[in-house]
């Protein structure tokens, strides 16, 4: 059943809303609302941020203030580089840098700072700077200009690129800060004053002498200093003798100053050997020596059309023609192969080998030595027909070959060179029906002694003495431990040697025992990998001896019983020496307890039952 809801008429309406809204007899005015009030720290928020604002917006209206010349009067420095875009090495230049106040407004203080690169060499200036390459210019009036000119010169390399570069620091009249602006000019070394030539031989027969002449010239205006001439010789190019000669050991000349104009003269000689055939190329740079770093102005070559001389011959050693590396106790293996390439029957033919040590004396032990039929004199050896019986005639077309062995010495005293040279020369005494004395060279083989290194490892229980150093049962009992002490030893005196590590890998049962020493560097096990390493950064020729030692232990079980256990696995050296620039290696078998170096535990290796 629905009840039906009592209307109400207007008037009972307003009257239900006056009752409600009604406060102290009095309806307030509805006809606008009141805002609540504020809190405190709402208000302080929008009072900052209103400052900061206004702040912000006097900030960046000074900016554009000034930045648009309000109180600096916008470029009001102009700054410009004159001088050579193209320059010659040694030749003396002028750049002039240049400075304009194009603003309304004067400027209080200008400066301008230098900054040239090594190879510019300042000779005058005008006018002159103060205190580093700096110059003080000062106040500088509304449309005025002005200049600083420097001259110089460029020692480059040819061809090169350089910059000057020129920061000026200015304050105008009307503001406190300084502002800066950089003139930079770039220049191309295209050329030199120093002229070179080079010129020799289009054609020579192998063993002749040939003759390069060299000529360098000053085409400046200014003397050049420091000058180093290097030529670049073929590898089958003997020098005999220069004109200014060489001194010891070095490969270029030094000029010390050239006068404008000034031309001098280098003359060098020398032979092309047995080897060489074919065009060969001889060429020679001239540069500004700047502390040993050579600055090439100009190279020069020279092409010469090696003829072959009729017999050919090779040195080889070891297997190579070339410059090697051998070791102390090696034996050189040599070979002289000959073959007579030319239509005409040579006869009388002898070689000579001479050994030349560098600063000592030849480390060959002549007691070993196999000769090759050959005879000695001192370092020289000498073959000829009645020793080998194809020297005494060799028909077009025939070869032959003469081996030889030289053992290095074991044991190298302190007069023996660790470097020596072999140079070995042909005679021919008649060729075809012209009876006439020709020499041949081969090129020369110098080798070069590595290191005398010897490492060695073993295992003891007793010092040398007899005192014991490990523990527990010996022979070793199942069940029991018994410890015992590898030792590594380093001995060398030839050469430095740098990146020493020894290192080897112990079995699984065997226990590192954490007691370690060493003379030098430093032992260390990684008990992951169980790699045992010691490691020593550069071994002086001074320490001829290094050792290191470490301590293990086993505890055998029935499967040990009747043999050996082994301790260590193999053991690996390795190396640099520092005159060679080769890497040193050697191996060391794996050390067990049987312990052979250590007399007082001889057959107290083997595992036994308790």
């Amino acid at each position: 059943m629905l009840t039906r809801r009592k209307r109400h008429s207007s008037r009972e309406i307003k009257q239900e809303l006056r009752s409600i809204y009604t406060r102290d007899g009095h309806m307030p005015n509805l006809t606008k609302l009141d805002r609540g009030g504020r809190s405190g720290f709402t208000r302080l928020l929008v009072k900052m941020i209103l400052v900061f604002g206004l702040l912000s917006a006097l900030a960046w209206g000074g900016f554009f203030l000034f930045s648009q010349g309000f109180f600096h009067d916008g470029e009001a420095l102009v700054v410009t580089v004159e001088g050579l875009d193209e320059v010659k090495s040694g030749e003396a230049e002028s750049f002039t840098f240049r400075y304009e106040n194009t603003g309304s407004v004067p400027i209080a203080s200008l400066s301008m700072k230098l900054n040239v690169p090594d190879a510019f060499h300042i000779l005058s200036s005008t006018p002159e700077p103060g205190e580093g390459d700096e110059w003080t210019i000062g106040s500088v009036s509304a449309g005025s200009d002005g200049e600083i000119t420097v001259k110089g010169v460029f020692l480059s390399e040819v061809p090169s690129s350089e910059r000057l570069q020129a920061l000026f620091t200015y304050k105008p009249a009307n503001f406190n800060s300084d502002f800066q602006d950089i003139a930079t000019h770039k220049v191309e070394v295209t050329d030199s004053v120093v002229a070179l030539s080079l010129t020799g031989p289009e054609k020579a027969l192998a063993g002749d002498t040939s003759e390069y002449v060299v000529n360098i010239q000053n085409t400046g205006s200014e003397p050049v200093y420091n000058l180093r001439v290097t030529p670049k010789l073929p590898q089958d190019f003997s020098l005999s003798e220069s004109e200014p000669a060489l001194g010891e050991n070095e490969t270029f000349w030094n000029l010390v100053t050239l006068a404008p104009g000034e031309l001098k003269a280098i003359t060098f000689k020398g032979v092309f050997t047995a080897t060489a055939s074919g065009e060969q190329q001889v060429s020679v740079t001239v540069g500004f020596l700047d502390d040993e770093l050579t600055l090439p102005q100009a190279t020069q070559e020279v092409v010469t059309d090696v003829l072959g001389g009729g017999v050919a011959f090779s040195v080889i050693v070891n297997g190579s023609n070339e410059n090697q590396n051998a070791q102390v106790g090696d034996s050189l293996r040599i070979s002289i192969d000959y073959e007579n390439g030319s239509e005409e029957t040579f006869e009388d033919l002898s070689f000579e080998m001479n050994l030349t040590g560098q600063n000592g004396a030849v480390p060959i032990d002549w007691s070993r030595a196999d000769l090759g039929d050959g005879s000695r004199s001192g370092n020289t050896i000498s073959w000829d027909q009645n020793a080998v019986s194809s020297l005494k005639k060799l028909e077009p077309g025939d070869s032959s070959v003469i081996d030889l062995s030289l053992p290095v010495s074991s044991d190298l005293s302190d007069e023996d060179a660790d470097a020596f040279t072999i140079t070995v020369t042909l005679v021919l005494g008649k060729v075809g029906e012209v009876v006439s004395t020709r020499t041949l060279e081969a090129t020369p083989i110098t080798i070069s002694l590595n290191s005398d290194v010897r490492v060695s490892a073993q295992a003891r229980y007793f010092s040398e003495s007899g005192t014991a150093i490990g523990s527990g049962p010996l022979p070793p009992k199942v069940g029991e431990t018994t410890s015992y002490r590898v030792y590594w030893n380093i001995s060398n005196s030839l050469h430095t040697l740098s990146g020493i590590k020894m290192s080897t890998t112990i079995p699984q049962d065997v226990t590192w025992l954490e007691n370690t020493d060493t003379d030098i560097g430093t032992v260390s096990y990684n008990a992951t990998t169980r790699l045992v390493t010691w490691t020593i950064s550069k071994m002086p020729v001074d320490v001829m001896h290094a050792g290191a030692w470490f301590d293990l232990a086993i505890n055998p079980d029935s499967s040990d019983v009747g043999r050996f256990v082994k301790l260590v696995n193999t053991t690996s050296f390795e190396a640099k020496d520092s005159a060679t620039s080769e890497s040193l290696s050697e191996s060391i078998n794996e050390l067990t307890t049987e312990l052979p170096d250590d007399d007082f535990a001889t057959g107290e290796g083997v595992v036994i039952q308790k």
